[in-house]
């Protein structure tokens, strides 16, 4: 929004203060206000869902203390609209607009309550826990369908968010939106040399879908790749990762844990993966992998909003032997890879850039506005 002429105020959510080097960075862009309050789900926040029967996802992030940090905010400074980023969010952002009389966009990153669904869809039937992540999946629709018609806008990041956004609530206003890659900052570096062996996989840990996605590559798709090529190796990037991680150093897993800059890890690799099966929006890393002109692997849910094919560089599994099979092929097709690699970035700065996408949205408000 700053490139687009718009001055910004972030409010976010935080557990602990960012480092002062990452503030320093944001403030060029922005007035940054950060709320501390943790949004983890505690013992208490569950049995208080379950007492008063509302959307756990939403309430805390809804909590007391961010909400007179808003209203301070808001005392402070006069807006010309408000914009908040995923549905846990528009709950604030509908205070804002009622409070100063604003336009209000929703940037849907996902639906929420479809990957609460797909989650229960993964646990064991009639176990607790899946009667529980069902039925939050239930309220969590309800919530949505609400905040959603509060809205001035939607700007759903993918084509089946926005049938899905309309489906809640069809007479809202939903303009399609996708997410987008600074093809300045990812860019290739030719001088060096790819390991044609190495798979790459970014995440964030904090996800227990990411964790889980993890662990069954490593347990069921690594023995695979290995038995037919034992040098095949994949490195781990990501803050906060489990320990239990390191006991499978000796079948090529190598965890770096965070990094300033994924970026060279990208450009060292052959092959990204993504095995993920419980999510929704759209894969940023997925995104950025491309652009980097590595040829990605994913799962259906993983590539869901990205409409390449393979010629674009972009293989879809839907289970392990699939997952093997198609990273044994441009492993062992090496110069067919990097060829692939080529058309991934092509398809990228053709389709997601975020001065298109970024556009659409600024745009939207300045028309409100004039």
């Amino acid at each position: 929004f700053y490139k687009c002429g718009i001055d910004v105020t972030f409010f976010c959510i935080a557990e602990k203060m960012p480092e002062k080097p990452l503030l320093d960075e944001a403030s060029q862009y922005a007035d940054i206000r950060v709320c501390l309050h943790s949004t983890r789900n505690t013992s208490l926040r569950i049995a208080n869902s379950l007492l008063l029967n509302h959307s756990i996802y939403i309430r805390k992030h809804f909590h007391k203390k961010i909400k007179e940090d808003l209203f301070r905010l808001l005392k402070e400074k006069k807006f010309d609209a408000v914009h908040s980023d995923h549905s846990c969010m528009a709950p604030l952002g509908i205070l804002a607009k009622k409070t100063q009389n604003i336009p209000l966009g929703i940037r849907l990153h996902n639906i929420e309550w479809t990957i609460w669904k797909r989650y229960s869809e993964n646990l064991p039937k009639a176990s607790p826990k899946r009667l529980y992540i069902e039925h939050q999946a239930y309220l969590l629709k309800k919530a949505e369908r609400l905040l959603y018609s509060q809205a001035d806008v939607l700007f759903p990041l993918t084509e089946p968010d926005k049938a899905r956004a309309l489906e809640l609530s069809p007479n809202s206003e939903a303009i399609f939106a996708s997410a987008g890659v600074d093809l300045d900052d990812w860019m290739p570096d030719k001088s060096i040399k790819r390991n044609t062996k190495e798979l790459v996989l970014a995440t964030t840990y904090q996800w227990i879908h990411n964790v889980d996605a993890v662990r069954w590559f490593i347990t069921e798709v690594m023995p695979l790749l290995r038995s037919k090529n034992p040098d095949i190796s994949l490195t781990l990037i990501g803050k906060n990762a489990p320990e239990w991680l390191k006991q499978y150093k000796h079948i090529g897993v190598n965890t770096v844990g965070y990094v300033n800059r994924v970026q060279p890890y990208y450009n060292r690799a052959a092959v990204n993966i993504s095995p993920l099966f419980v999510g929704g929006g759209i894969r940023i890393k997925i995104l950025e992998a491309m652009a980097m002109q590595l040829p990605v692997v994913a799962s259906p849910i993983a590539a869901e909003g990205i409409n390449a094919s393979q010629e674009d560089g972009l293989f879809l599994a839907n289970n392990k032997n699939e997952f093997a099979d198609m990273i044994t092929m441009l492993i062992n097709n090496p110069i067919q890879a990097r060829e692939i690699g080529t058309y991934a970035r092509e398809f990228i700065s053709k389709n997601f850039t975020w001065e298109k996408n970024v556009a659409i949205m600024a745009n939207n408000y300045k028309e409100r506005l004039s």
